[in-house]
């Protein structure tokens, strides 16, 4: 499949999800995919993205050896759209250990600031909590980041995800860094 062509003709959802599913379990299909993300037109990268994080959500494992390039992803301007999904990909992946930092102090930045879309932010709530999970110390300024968070107008899906992440940190309860939720 042609998925630079598939996604240009019809973005639609459908589309989107058959592009996806074309994928399945096959890394080099996903590597094609990627590529489109990481060096398409602004547009393609857009397009490409969507499937890209359903593949992943579908089939985490294939996102793990590309979690370093969609971190550059999100250190370049970019839409929104790619930005969203790349995080929202991130949600599902195995991440690498030496990466954890960068993938700490990302999600972190995202997380208060009101000029990032709602969906970043909610999504990279959920990627911070599965590295506090792996690294309590971080439990602290996590929480003042939500609560920081909550101060300046979240939207329903920020709300929604860090009231949900401060009764978990409250309870002492972590996500398993496998898993999402």
């Amino acid at each position: 499949m042609d998925y630079r062509s598939a996604l240009l003709h019809d973005p639609s959802k459908t589309n989107i999800q058959r592009v996806a599913d074309h994928i399945g379990k096959q890394p080099k299909r996903f590597a094609l995919l990627v590529d489109l993300v990481l060096h398409g037109t602004d547009r393609e990268a857009q397009l490409a993205s969507w499937p890209m994080s359903i593949a992943c959500e579908a089939h985490p494992e294939l996102g793990t050896p590309w979690v370093k390039k969609m971190l550059d992803v999100l250190d370049r301007p970019m839409h929104p759209g790619v930005h969203r999904n790349v995080i929202r990909a991130l949600q599902f992946c195995p991440l690498p250990k030496p990466l954890h930092g960068r993938i700490t102090e990302r999600v972190f930045s995202i997380i208060p600031d009101p000029a990032q879309p709602i969906a970043s932010r909610a999504f990279s709530i959920t990627v911070a909590m599965r590295m506090v999970g792996q690294y309590p110390g971080l439990t602290s300024e996590f929480r003042l980041l939500l609560e920081d968070a909550l101060r300046k107008d979240p939207g329903p899906a920020v709300r929604s995800r860090s009231s949900k992440a401060l009764k978990l940190l409250a309870r002492q309860e972590f996500i398993d860094p496998t898993t999402t939720w």
